[in-house]
């Protein structure tokens, strides 16, 4: 008989373990009791009778640059200027002493960059702020430069790298995505989306405190454009970026993306998109940054096509690759949906874990991450959609906000992690295939004809609904592996079922069992089963799940509360629907509840999606 354990179920991970070495890691943080975040300022900041005030921040392994710093800066605006420096810690960098003449305005390190750039600003500014960090080395008459604009609008300094590489701010050419760090070479009165690099001005007026993030470069492009807004709320950011002669950068930032940081740049999704010498928002993706697995970008040129086209689709599930994975249900869900897509004109292609991020992904057109174990990163080069179909207290809300539309099988969960997390979610119920479920299937010379059957393994423990019909002494009889100690031999059937027999067996039987995981059942999540009984013009007993009565109200289906509710549904002589009834009920369920159907909810979104990222 052929292999088909996948539809025994799907795996789920091992709490059990110690230390749950599943579990994402989190990252450590690299402070200690002294280290503090400032996380801003709740009043209006003073206003001080300067001129210009130079912030200079340093990592705080960086102490022996300050000195630098802060005789440029006196160099630049006179020996009275008001001159700060903060320490910060980043990358668990180690910490340097603090040299008694310099203008520290604490003798402790803080978090980040963020909390350095809060810190340092808390007793108030002159009339332009000058930032700028130990990384970078720039001359007096660059400093001035920068506060000569910067007294009326935000700039950062056009930086070159000690390999000569341009850092010219950071452009927003796919929104939901990291933001692209311009390396083209510079051109005069170049407006960007936000500064990358801790060299820039800002006007009083402007400033708002800065996000405390563990990512400088996305700190600093929040801030930035944050500023900005302020800056211009009716027509529109503009941050430029000037030639203010030989700045380079001595040092790039480490990259440490964080829940918060990926919350940062999906608040982007709406706004400007910047278009890159005519190559818009099209953009290929580098790899996953650890923890959050947020991908760069960088704009590439692309043949444009029509709204209309074919478009490539990659399917990620969590199933492994080979045959350790062949078996698992979202191989078969992830096929069947596929099939669908295909029908309505679409390329599909199926990635399992292995090949959830792949060199050649930027010709994808849709990514639909089918949410099953393994928490999936977005590609910014594809429309992403994420579909919740288990698994859902796995799902934060960083990851919902990630993609560009989110479905939930389970409309309760759904509504509940919209509520929280802000995003909406919609419902899409799993399915079934009436190709393979259908009423055509039922055999009365199959085994299973006229008895209680159940299919599915054993989860490594004694299911109730199973074990509450042995219990009750049911004419049972149990397909999947592992049931050998559990149930009484005349009550085994087979251990693997091709789909087919399986719809056989739900055809035949008189009555299926059916049970859900806690979460699942809390959440609404109705298993597929239930859609591929009711297919096959086949009744079913299932546990509760909240919301049921709402999304599947019909005679073939029944909720168990009880075991005398249970004794009373497996009677031979319960008065189940008649055939001509069942099969009306399963006509339903092939038109409303068929991957065809969530197939078209699918394609939709993404056209749409597409449509409004193109725009």
């Amino acid at each position: 008989m052929a292999s088909g354990s996948g539809w025994f179920g799907r795996r789920r991970r091992d709490t059990t373990a110690t230390g749950q070495p599943d579990r994402e890691a989190r990252p450590a943080s690299a402070t200690t009791a002294d280290v503090v975040r400032v996380a801003g300022f709740d009043r209006p900041l003073p206003h001080l009778d300067q001129d210009v005030t130079v912030l200079v921040t340093t990592r705080s392994d960086r102490h022996a640059e300050v000195a630098r710093l802060v005789a440029v800066a006196r160099e630049a605006f006179g020996r009275a200027a008001d001159v700060r420096a903060v320490s910060y810690v980043a990358d668990a960098s180690p910490r340097d002493p603090f040299g008694r003449r310099l203008p520290w305005v604490r003798t402790v390190p803080v978090d980040g960059l963020g909390s350095a750039i809060n810190a340092g600003l808390a007793a108030g500014v002159g009339r332009v702020l000058v930032l700028v960090d130990t990384s970078v080395m720039i001359d007096a008459a660059g400093l001035r430069a920068l506060a000569e604009t910067g007294v009326h609008r935000l700039v950062q300094a056009s930086v070159r790298t000690a390999d000569g590489s341009a850092r010219n701010g950071a452009l927003l050419i796919r929104p939901g995505a990291l933001p692209w760090s311009d390396d083209r070479p510079f051109g005069t009165g170049e407006s960007v989306f936000g500064a990358d690099q801790p060299v820039l001005a800002v006007p009083r007026a402007a400033i708002v405190p800065a996000p405390v993030l563990t990512d400088e470069p996305t700190t600093l492009v929040g801030w930035t454009h944050a500023c900005a807004v302020r800056q211009r709320p009716q027509s529109g950011p503009t941050i430029l970026v000037e030639d203010v002669g030989a700045t380079v950068r001595l040092a790039e930032p480490g990259r440490t993306i964080d829940a918060a940081t990926v919350d940062a740049f999906s608040a982007w999704r709406d706004a400007r998109r910047d278009s890159v010498d005519g190559r818009g928002a099209a953009v290929s993706a580098g790899p996953p940054l650890p923890p959050w697995g947020a991908r760069p970008v960088a704009p590439v040129r692309r043949t444009p096509r029509r709204a209309t086209d074919p478009l490539a689709w990659s399917l990620k599930i969590a199933a492994p690759a080979g045959p350790e994975g062949d078996g698992w249900g979202d191989v078969h869900f992830a096929a069947e949906l596929a099939g669908a897509l295909e029908r309505l004109g679409q390329r599909v292609r199926i990635d399992r874990r292995d090949a959830h991020v792949r060199d050649d992904d930027a010709s994808d057109d849709v990514t639909l991450v089918i949410r099953g174990l393994d928490r999936v990163p977005p590609n910014p080069a594809s429309v992403n959609l994420l579909w919740v179909i288990s698994h859902p207290d796995d799902v934060s809300d960083t990851e919902l906000r990630s993609f560009d539309a989110a479905f939930a099988a389970g409309p309760v969960w759904g509504a509940t992690a919209a509520a929280r997390s802000g995003v909406p979610v919609r419902t899409l119920l799993q399915a079934t295939d009436p190709s393979v479920f259908h009423p055509g299937a039922r055999s009365a010379t199959s085994p299973d004809a006229d008895r209680v059957v159940f299919v599915g393994s054993t989860r490594g423990t004694a299911r109730p609904v199973v074990s509450d019909g042995v219990a009750l002494g049911a004419d049972l009889r149990v397909h999947g592996p592992g049931w050998e100690a559990l149930v009484p031999a005349e009550s085994l059937g087979e251990a693997s079922l091709t789909r087919a027999e399986v719809a056989t067996a739900y055809a035949s039987a008189r009555v299926v069992l059916n049970d859900h995981w806690p979460d699942m059942a809390a959440g609404g999540f109705v298993s597929n089963r239930v859609f591929d009984v009711l297919a096959s013009g086949g009744v079913v007993v299932t546990d509760e799940v909240a919301g049921l009565p709402e999304v599947l109200d019909v005679p073939t289906l029944a909720v168990v509360r009880s075991r005398d509710e249970l004794t009373a549904l497996l009677d031979p002589s319960y008065a189940w629907p008649t055939a001509a009834e069942r099969a009306a009920v399963a006509s339903h369920i092939a038109a409303e509840h068929s991957f065809d159907a969530r197939a078209a909810v699918l394609l939709e979104a993404a056209r749409t999606e597409r449509a409004r990222l193109r725009a």
